[in-house]
């Protein structure tokens, strides 16, 4: 019995594997999103002047109640830019990194490896997120910064815009 049930779990896993692990349908004309962002937000960027835009979604938060406001977008290539302000309160100059003591911060990845993450965490990296435009329901503006990723090499992230409606 005890052979039995180790068979039927390894085929659960075997079965979950396989279905999750689809080839990528980003070509299929039956995709209907056909990896367009349906998030209603917009953001773009360039990666050390390379044009970027989050084509799959741009993603908002706010919380009040802690005063914290985020932004990802991201793109179907695995690449995705992030920004964190704390003590958020509506329009107005944000500055990113810089210090050991500055808690806002911004993230570039450019792919799943172990180096292609660059942020501006811990007194890494600096830049501002300047925001133009803000209601209860979303924020817009502009961002920039450099940043670094754990080989200590450098990404620099300019032209930054941003629209996107809290989640």
């Amino acid at each position: 019995m005890k052979v039995l049930g180790k068979f039927f779990l390894l085929v659960a896993i075997a079965m979950i594997t396989f279905t999750a692990c689809d080839k990528d349908d980003d070509d299929n004309p039956d995709n209907t999103n056909n990896n367009q962002n349906t998030s209603g937000g917009t953001m773009s960027c360039k990666a050390d002047g390379t044009d970027w835009s989050a084509t799959l979604a741009v993603v908002a938060t706010k919380d009040d109640g802690l005063k914290v406001a985020t932004a990802t977008g991201t793109d179907a290539n695995s690449h995705q830019c992030f920004f964190s302000i704390n003590n958020y309160e509506g329009t107005g100059d944000y500055e990113i990194g810089g210090s050991l003591t500055n808690p806002n911060m911004a993230r570039w990845t450019q792919g799943t490896g172990v180096n292609d993450q660059y942020t501006t965490t811990l007194g890494i990296g600096s830049g501002m997120v300047s925001v133009t435009e803000a209601t209860d329901t979303g924020f817009k503006g502009t961002f920039h910064f450099t940043a670094k990723n754990s080989a200590q090499e450098e990404v620099t992230i300019t032209d930054g815009v941003f629209e996107a409606t809290f989640q």
